[in-house]
């Protein structure tokens, strides 16, 4: 029987055979198709979701591009072999065999599956006493996962379990095993837990208000002391020009605190010391009217007129005899000193 013939008669009767119960294989290992025969094939064809994956002839196989280097036929018992088992290799096989110009079928289904990763449980307080664990894990086929959670004395299937929460320390144990047709894994979760999570949260909260003030104050201190630096900068680079202008402004004009007095010439005093007194009051009798007039002339001058008074009482001349300049220039102080006073008033 060639292979048109067979593999058209193979078709014909695809529907005809029944199916089998499921077979589970772990994704990356090998799977191992093995049919029931009494007797050596001559031709045989394996196909995969009515595609064919190699075929025998009696004297040499031909196998499909996309399972090269992956598949082992044996001809004797038609085994199949196909290595690293991916989730793509899923589905229905069918075995078309000519035995003794017989068409004898086989036909299995079979599913590439994950192990199971390890469970994760969490708890759902409800209120301070009332909780409900929930076990979970990953898996590419969540339908082929069963879950059961055991504790002293009692069993329960299914993901959730309610318990109750005595305190925050119970040591009340729950156990979820998790498992799939192949593999299973084991988790293991105290009653006391519950309370982590709120306290994790408080915990939290603090960690993030604290980090939020140490930032805030980090801030103001460097903006505090940046600002200070371009304060002390601006003081520096405007120091002299003010320095300069106090200078200038002390040059032309009089302290506060202090009289302006004018130097006093001590080569015009009387070398003779005291004098008659009936010449110093003749001489005060003879100055008297002018001192009256000088007065009346220095009372209503001010600082800008110092100058221009000055220059007359140096330029005073005539026949003032020695004693009567004495007396000017002493008359002339107390003026000056008078002048300044008002003038500072």
């Amino acid at each position: 029987m060639d292979y048109q013939h067979v593999l058209v008669y193979f078709m014909w009767t695809f529907t005809a055979v029944s199916a089998q119960d499921v077979k589970y294989f772990l994704k990356g290992h090998d799977i191992h198709l093995m049919p029931s025969i009494s007797e050596r094939p001559i031709e045989s064809i394996w196909l995969h979701n009515e595609n064919d994956v190699v075929f025998f002839t009696g004297t040499e196989d031909f196998v499909n591009s996309s399972y090269k280097n992956r598949i082992t036929l044996d001809r004797v018992s038609a085994e199949l072999t196909i290595k690293n088992a991916t989730y793509e290799d899923s589905g229905v096989y069918h075995l078309g065999m000519d035995i003794n110009n017989e068409l004898h079928t086989f036909q299995c289904t079979i599913e590439v599956i994950d192990k199971v990763s390890k469970p994760n449980i969490s708890c759902e307080m409800s209120d301070t006493k009332q909780a409900t664990l929930v076990c979970s894990t990953e898996s590419k086929h969540p339908h082929l996962l069963k879950f059961k959670w055991s504790s002293p004395g009692k069993e329960q299937t299914g993901p959730n379990l309610k318990i109750t929460v005595r305190n925050e320390d119970d040591d009340q144990v729950y156990r979820c095993d998790v498992s799939n047709p192949l593999t299973n894994e084991t988790a293991s979760f105290t009653a006391k837990d519950c309370f982590l999570g709120k306290r994790s949260d408080g915990q939290l909260i603090f960690i993030c208000i604290f980090t939020l003030v140490i930032v805030v104050c980090c801030v103001l201190y460097i903006t505090h002391q940046y600002l200070k630096a371009c304060f002390d900068t601006y003081i520096m680079n405007r120091r002299p020009s003010a320095v300069k202008v106090s200078r200038e402004r002390d040059e032309n004009t009089c302290f506060l605190d202090k009289v302006f007095t004018l130097p006093f010439n001590q080569n015009k005093i009387n070398k003779k010391g005291n004098s008659d007194t009936s010449n110093d009051q003749q001489v005060h009798l003879r100055n008297s009217e002018e001192n009256v007039k000088t007065d009346d002339f220095l009372s209503g001058a001010t600082l800008s007129d110092w100058g221009g008074i000055r220059r007359r009482s140096k330029s005073w001349t005539g026949t003032i005899s020695t004693n009567d300049r004495t007396v000017h220039l002493k008359k002339e102080d107390n003026f000056r000193e008078r002048i300044m006073t008002s003038s500072l008033k």
